[in-house]
């Protein structure tokens, strides 16, 4: 019994990580990030699948739970289908082979008997028992890691969507203090019209990309026409920052935010504010 409760943990332990695994790389995919540089605790791999298999059930959201069963239904439905059907085609083709061979055997009988002895070296089939070939539990485990890889990547891709996006955003608004020419964005707190210091610093790459950042490195809430842009922290490992500007409400569906990285600095140089909602609008 310990040891069928062993191998059954085993399993769970190993489906739970692959999701996991694959919801990371879908939502970390969405922005232009590769999981595997991102260097993750394996033990918050086991924690994701709660939100790809129940979504936010505690805000009377039942959609990902629907999802979930509809794809469970669906996988059990599939799996005794292509059983069913490698075993249907197993005996249908063995049929017809022997069917064939007994009548060519036949006519070689007829017309050329020097024959018969090599044709005899083409055997006769049998269905195959697909349960002898462990094919059973390869189609099983092929049809759960499939609904697997749709409900990770699926949850991943609309999480990443929602947080992207300004209004529907769970992540923190990010407010990064720092000394000057220590970073190629941000502005001085007593002059927000003067661009970032570029005298120290060269660059490689999209110009026009920089450009664009320097135009929304902050946030004018005084200026009703300065684009309201809120950075937000989408993850902090191995001591650096990747943030990234939220998107606005009208960019579409499948526009991508750019991210910054900012290395930590060893000496308490930065200040960083993290709030769930941006600051409150001037009066």
């Amino acid at each position: 019994m310990f040891a069928k409760v062993a191998s059954l943990l085993t399993l769970i332990g190993a489906g739970l990580y692959y999701t996991g695994w694959i919801y990371r790389w879908a939502y970390f995919a969405f922005f232009q990030l590769e999981i595997t540089t991102l260097d993750l605790p394996v033990e918050s791999f086991l924690i994701v699948p709660l939100q790809v298999f129940f979504g936010n059930l505690y805000a009377g959201d039942f959609t990902t739970l629907k999802r979930t069963v509809g794809v469970a239904i669906a996988t059990g439905i599939l799996i005794p289908f292509v059983l069913g059907s490698l075993q249907f085609t197993s005996t249908k083709f063995s049929k017809i082979w022997n069917k064939w061979r007994w009548r060519s055997l036949q006519f070689i009988y007829r017309k050329k008997p020097k024959l018969v002895g090599i044709h005899r070296l083409i055997p006769e089939l049998k269905p195959i028992n697909y349960k002898n070939l462990l094919m059973d539990e390869l189609v099983t485990i092929a049809a759960f890691l499939t609904a697997l890889f749709i409900l990770a990547r699926h949850q991943g891709l609309l999480d990443a969507s929602r947080d992207a996006f300004n209004q529907t955003s769970t992540l923190p608004v990010i407010t990064l203090v720092t000394p000057e020419n220590s970073l190629s964005l941000g502005r001085k707190l007593n002059d927000l019209t003067e661009d970032p210091p570029r005298t120290n610093f060269r660059i490689i790459g999209d110009l026009e990309l920089y450009q664009e950042l320097v135009k929304q490195d902050y946030n004018n809430k005084n200026d009703p026409y300065f684009p309201k842009t809120v950075w937000r922290l989408l993850i902090d490992r191995d001591h650096q920052f990747y943030i990234f500007p939220s998107l606005p409400t009208d960019s579409p569906t499948n526009a991508r935010p750019p991210v910054v990285v900012v290395q930590e600095s060893d000496r308490g140089e930065y200040l960083l504010i993290l709030s769930p909602e941006p600051g409150p609008e001037p009066k």
